[in-house]
């Protein structure tokens, strides 16, 4: 099917037009405040490559949609770079319907005096998920911001939630306030996103059940709904009932 006269694969194969993009999983960051100097450094720390790790946005994404790896990431890996091909960066870009994400936190930065950034020092007793990230909401008011005007895609919030310290109260419910919180103001600064010009065309919150969570095991419950794992019993917590009106009412209830 590589031949320029074949039909592509999305229209071959699929009986309606599919919605195809990519979730990617990067870092997040925020300005610390609204001055021009402050977005600038935010944008340019989101968008730049500074270790030798896998923790970059631009890393994955450059290539996918712009054709070409960001300078600042070869410069930095250097020689240990794998061979790049004729043809290879023509194979990797690819036409994509939307820009996928999955944002939990972000990090607020600001312009640093001498120019460049630099992290923005965090009041005391910051709230906190049980993972230990910062509860920031404003970082779905600026990332989709910063990601539509690079690379131009409609974004999609492939996940977005936190992990509480939930259990089964004395009434037999799972009472989880937080996360209600947490949600509602994810939501709010997203709309936020939308009134600002960006194309957000989906929400998703991770998740709907308690899960075996990477390295934490069972430990971190991220879920809508309560998993006993001895048992398997489900049980809603006062975020699914919550997150039932935002969705029947098209988030009219976040106010």
């Amino acid at each position: 099917m590589t031949d320029s006269s074949m039909p592509s694969l999305r229209t071959a194969c699929a009986r309606t037009r599919p919605v195809i993009g990519a979730a990617l999983v990067g870092i997040a960051f925020v300005p610390a405040s609204d001055r021009r100097e402050d977005i600038e450094a935010a944008r340019a720390r989101t968008f730049a490559v500074v270790g030798r790790d896998m923790w970059s946005n631009t890393w994955f994404a450059d290539p996918m949609l712009l054709g070409s790896y960001p300078e600042d990431g070869l410069r930095l890996f250097g020689e240990d770079l794998p061979r790049i091909e004729p043809g290879d960066l023509e194979t990797i870009r690819q036409p994509l319907d939307f820009y996928g994400v999955n944002i939990y936190y972000g990090q607020r930065i600001r312009a640093a005096s001498q120019g460049g950034w630099e992290p923005a020092p965090a009041p005391p007793g910051p709230a906190l998920t049980t993972m230990g990230w910062r509860v920031d909401s404003e970082v779905l008011r600026w990332v989709p911001r910063f990601l539509k005007e690079r690379y131009g895609l409609p974004i999609v919030i492939t996940e977005n939630g936190m992990a509480n310290c939930d259990w089964i109260h004395a009434d037999g419910a799972v009472h989880d306030p937080q996360r209600i919180d947490y949600l509602a103001r994810h939501l709010r600064a997203l709309a936020g996103a939308i009134d600002e010009g960006v194309d957000a065309r989906g929400y998703f919150v991770w998740s709907i059940l308690d899960n075996f969570e990477w390295a934490f095991g069972y430990k971190q419950r991220f879920g809508l709904v309560f998993v006993d794992y001895a048992t398997q019993r489900r049980i809603p917590k006062d975020s699914a009932r919550w997150y039932k009106e935002v969705i029947a009412t098209n988030g009219a209830c976040l106010g």
